[in-house]
């Protein structure tokens, strides 16, 4: 099977060298919280084995940064209990870190990374992450590489932002195929065969040597409940309390394996029919897991190209950069696989090369353009910040999906994008409307403060979209309403659910 990571996946972040001397290998686990498909995993066990050093994992959840809350807390601990569970099988050592207090987990990569080897770290482009991969883990005293496990194509590989999906599409088609062959049918974890394994007593000169402070299983799995016993846990941390636990929607990489089962058994053969209609709840729903890394996009794609019994000889060249025809599979398949590979990927494309992809100034220059000029439109109807988080609005179907938002953590994926176009036109201004959309999103939704999520936003505002016909309030940008929704689609189920 093979075992090397494709160097498109691998940024080496600074200068320094590998420390000999080293008690282990070190890969913190900041965004592809999972075993299977996950490359920087593969990466840290294979350079363990090359450099003859235990592996140690630190899985971190902090509290200083601006969303934590109980809903995401509750999700990620969710993953760390299975993480935990996955890793007793393996040779290798895994910490997982929760910070119970202020400052608490500051300084804890780099007090593990000055008794390392080296040191591997998830690469991410948005939010937190790319924090600690630009401004953190450059200054660790040994040798540092950030890996990506993000999508089926690394996110460096175009060399630059694509502006439209057909562009992003045209490049997947031509470049995705050896990457497929080379990580999608092979071995979904790394060999652990050769790889030393840490003594307790070493564990616990680590654990000394670094102040690390445990966190109780006991809380953990507290913390892990979606009701009253996981909110009475997470009351002792200071994050915000007013985002509660979904229910309905556990993290980890089990459930996550769970529902992409259930979509690919009983949902995906008709996908393409279904998919937006609201009340049928047809989409897969796996962006929550996808955005905390429980799950591969990998793993979803090898289930479908066996359900499919694909193989490249499939493939449709004369269908290169269109949305369906290419892969030579059932028109559902094949429009699943757009939106989890192009749509996807292409967010992750655009926030790899645009430091500003949550800004103003990342949409087309038509788009600002327009969208100033309209600024000063007569509006019939406007609301406040808190007005639209409360679901305050006129419009019942606006207000059911926004009701949705804050009891699940999603919003059906079509009204979705209705939802940020009447944003749009309640809100004082467009910039205005762009920063409520990221505040509710980043707040609320499981899947927010994530590439995919901001494509979604950006694009109501015009980005991987083109020139319409022009209007009041919206001028150039692309037009929905409610009503047209309503006529398309039948609601009653969803608005009886939600309203």
């Amino acid at each position: 099977m093979n075992q090397t990571i494709s160097n498109e996946r691998i940024n080496q972040l600074n200068n320094c060298k590998i420390n000999s001397d080293g008690k282990y290998v070190l890969y913190c686990m900041i965004s592809a919280r999972r075993l299977k498909w996950n490359f920087g995993l593969k990466f840290a066990v294979e350079k363990a084995k090359q450099l003859n050093k235990p592996l140690v994992v630190i899985e971190p959840l902090n509290i200083d940064h601006k969303w934590a809350s109980d809903r995401i807390h509750n999700f990620v601990i969710n993953g760390m209990l299975d993480n935990r569970a996955d890793f007793e099988n393996t040779p290798i050592t895994y910490f997982p870190f929760v910070e119970t207090t202020k400052n608490q987990g500051k300084g804890i990569l780099r007090k593990f990374s000055e008794l390392s080897t080296m040191v591997v770290i998830d690469d991410f482009p948005t939010y937190f992450p790319k924090i600690v991969v630009d401004r953190i883990a450059p200054k660790l005293p040994v040798k540092t590489v950030a890996i990506d496990s993000n999508g089926l194509l690394p996110m460096k590989l175009v060399g630059k932002e694509c502006s439209t999906a057909h562009s992003f599409r045209r490049f997947t088609h031509k470049n995705i195929l050896p990457f497929i062959e080379d990580e999608v049918f092979t071995s979904s974890l790394p060999s652990m065969n050769g790889l030393r394994q840490l003594s307790q007593f070493e564990i616990n000169d680590i654990i000394m040597k670094t102040e690390y402070k445990m966190t109780p299983l006991e809380w953990l799995w507290r913390a892990s409940q979606p009701d009253d016993i996981g909110i009475n846990a997470l009351s002792s941390i200071d994050i915000d309390h007013e985002v509660f636990p979904v229910k309905s929607i556990r993290g980890g990489s089990k459930n996550a394996y769970e529902r992409m089962k259930i979509f690919l058994d009983t949902k995906l053969e008709k996908y393409s029919e279904d998919r937006n209609k609201p009340s049928l709840k047809a989409t897969s729903g796996m962006s929550p897991w996808l955005h905390f890394g429980h799950i591969s996009t990998h793993e979803i794609v090898h289930n479908i190209l066996k359900k499919e019994k694909w193989d490249p000889g499939l493939v449709n060249e004369s269908r290169i950069g269109s949305r369906s025809g290419w892969w030579g599979m059932s028109e559902s398949a094949e429009g699943f696989l757009d939106q989890l590979i192009t749509w996807r990927e292409l967010g992750f494309n655009f926030a790899y090369f645009r430091d500003d992809h949550t800004n103003w100034t990342s949409l087309p220059q038509w788009a600002q353009n327009s969208l100033e000029e309209h600024s000063n439109d007569y509006k019939e109807e406007t609301y406040s910040f808190e007005e639209l988080e409360s679901a305050q609005t006129s419009d019942p179907v606006w207000n059911a999906a926004q009701n949705q938002l804050v009891r699940e953590g999603i919003i059906q994926n079509y009204l979705r994008m209705l939802w940020g176009k009447k944003i749009l036109q309640w809100s004082p201004d467009a910039k205005t409307a762009m920063d409520w959309m990221i505040k509710l999103n980043d707040r609320w939704a499981l899947d927010g403060r994530d590439p995919n999520s901001y494509t979604g936003i950006f694009w109501v505002l015009g980005r991987h979209d083109r020139a319409w016909f022009e209007r009041p309030i919206f001028g150039k940008i692309r037009y929905m309403t409610s009503n047209s929704t309503k006529k398309k689609y039948n609601l009653d189920e969803y608005l009886k659910i939600y309203g």
